[in-house]
């Protein structure tokens, strides 16, 4: 994963243009669209007219609708990532590893990429005012309603957890939300504003985890990968199980390389899994499976 940062983009590595934008200051949040054409300019003279990204934040697609994203580099950003960012079996899991969607969408698109590694450059220097005045900047002059983080990149320190804690109280009127494996980190420190919802990132490395921090989160998600997804039945009827006595949704990933297979030895389960997974015409956005908090929630800052 760590050599995609060394892809050529134009005459530079990935690496080396994002540290050039950032030094340039073709990000620093604007507060008019003025400003962020300003932006596109500087963008444009330091990357010498490549394509790169325009804001830290991207818009929804056909899938997702309305809902924008913020994220950061896979693996880099995820310490307590399981086989879904590394090779080789793990616990239930039988196959190849790195079946993390968003590695897969890096190899093929290195601007996705690049603007992952620019967050994280960023936030690690400018702080929470940056995040949250681009924040600011999506909600007033794009109208983000509901924001994902990290469709890539995960929870990597309780600093940056407190960030999105503050975000969220900062923007009451926004729904934000995350899966996360960073199980540790959420339960160090669980309150939240009611509009941050989050939900625990599980597969068959980790399921077991849910025992210990299940608690401290919204909703459980599972990912069913491999090659033998019959093994995981034991540890989704736990799942479902659970889930309904603590007044939780569970809810079902499939691995898209094995979709078809997945799809059929895992139908029983057919009303836990994302709709998305199953073929039905709908978006995230208008489903709200995941991000609509459960009703009893102990743990609201």
């Amino acid at each position: 994963m760590l050599t995609l940062f060394n892809r050529r983009i134009g005459k530079r590595t990935l690496r080396e243009l994002a540290w050039e934008l950032y030094r340039g200051g073709a990000y620093r949040p604007p507060r008019s669209e003025l400003e962020l054409a300003q932006l596109v300019q500087i963008q444009r003279r330091i990357s010498g007219g490549v394509p790169v990204p325009k804001m830290p934040y991207a818009p929804g697609n056909r899938k997702v609708g309305r809902i924008w994203t913020f994220d950061l580099p896979p693996v880099l950003t995820c310490p307590y990532a399981t086989f879904c960012g590394r090779p080789g079996s793990a616990g239930l899991y039988r196959g190849r590893g790195l079946v993390c969607y968003d590695i897969n969408i890096a190899r093929y698109n290195p601007l996705h990429l690049l603007r992952e590694y620019i967050n994280f450059i960023h936030v690690v220097r400018e702080g929470y005012s940056w995040l949250r005045d681009w924040t600011r900047f999506v909600v007033d002059y794009r109208g983000a309603r509901i924001i994902r983080f990290h469709v890539g990149g995960d929870l990597f320190s309780y600093w940056y957890w407190g960030y999105l804690k503050r975000l969220a109280s900062d923007f009451p009127h926004v729904t934000f939300y995350l899966y996360t494996r960073s199980f540790p980190i959420v339960a160090a420190s669980p309150e939240r504003p009611h509009n941050l919802v989050v939900l625990m990132s599980l597969d068959g490395a980790n399921y077991k985890a849910y025992e210990k921090y299940g608690a401290y989160f919204d909703h459980i998600t599972y990912l069913a990968a491999g090659e033998d997804a019959r093994g995981q039945i034991p540890a989704i009827d736990a799942l479902a199980k659970w889930a309904a006595q603590n007044g939780k949704r569970l809810i079902i990933f499939l691995e898209h390389r094995r979709l078809p297979q997945l799809r059929q030895a895992l139908e029983k389960y057919s009303q836990y899994i994302c709709p998305n997974e199953l073929g039905v015409n709908t978006t995230c956005e208008r489903c709200r499976r995941c991000f609509a908090p459960p009703r009893d929630r102990h743990f609201t800052a």
